[in-house]
């Protein structure tokens, strides 16, 4: 099969969001900006889901309680002053009312759940793995996809240059976890079990400018960046829709 390259990168989608304001007069630029105003901290929507919220180079990061996965959300201008927050992977996970209500978007709830601030948090932080850790997170992995997917795959990566580079194994972990995390999203069906059971065998975890996945005869390549944080890796929801498009389902 020819090489083919998916992009899944964060700094894409923003330029495309980010609006400009050049031609805003200079208090109409501040009145703007304390309209739909989005505040770091803990938060409650609905009556059961709890989150956090932490400013990260002008996005967000979102993280779900008892969710390890750590979402970059990119901020846009909605209309009346309001706000909107959209995942890598272009879907909205908040609305924000230029009155500062604020709406969560989920998988479960895709109508929407008023939520609520309830206390300060702490931002979040790459783990800290160690080499063995994470081949023994790939080996674990590996089992968990076979048992729970009927998929048999391996996970690899360069280990000596993870050995050498604490910063870069912690987002090489993370890029695994996110990349199980996106099959798990992307084989819910029978077509996305077949794809990936009849068409991959190897997947390996690899550096590079910029998030991307690249299928190579039947090895699975998923980059990340590792100077560039959260945001030089893809979520879990950003790979299941680069997926879609290397497996289109029948």
């Amino acid at each position: 099969m020819a090489r083919l390259l998916i992009a899944i990168v964060a700094l894409a989608f923003v330029s495309a969001v980010t609006p400009s304001r050049a031609q805003e007069p200079f208090g109409g630029r501040l009145s703007l900006e304390r309209l739909g105003e989005v505040q770091s901290g803990s938060y409650l929507a609905g009556d059961s889901v709890k989150f956090t919220l932490a400013p990260d180079n002008g996005n967000f990061l979102l993280r779900f309680d008892g969710n390890p996965e750590v979402f970059v959300l990119y901020t846009n201008r909605a209309s009346l002053g309001g706000r909107v927050l959209k995942y890598d992977s272009g879907e909205t996970a908040l609305q924000v009312a230029g009155w500062g209500g604020m709406t969560l978007y989920t998988d479960a709830q895709p109508g929407g759940l008023p939520a609520v601030r309830t206390g300060d948090a702490l931002s979040p932080s790459p783990p800290n793995v160690s080499l063995g850790d994470m081949q023994n997170a790939a080996g674990d992995e590996a089992e968990h996809l076979a048992y729970m997917r009927g998929l048999r795959l391996n996970f690899s990566a360069d280990w000596g240059a993870l050995a050498a580079n604490a910063a870069m194994r912690a987002f090489a972990f993370d890029t695994l976890e996110n990349t199980v995390r996106g099959f798990e999203r992307f084989t819910t069906t029978a077509p996305g079990r077949e794809a990936l059971s009849h068409r991959v065998d190897m997947v390996m975890i690899a550096t590079g400018s910029k998030p991307t996945i690249m299928l190579n005869a039947k090895t699975l390549v998923v980059t990340f960046n590792p100077g560039g944080g959260y945001e030089g890796r893809a979520s879990s929801r950003a790979i299941a829709r680069a997926l879609n498009t290397v497996f289109p389902k029948k």
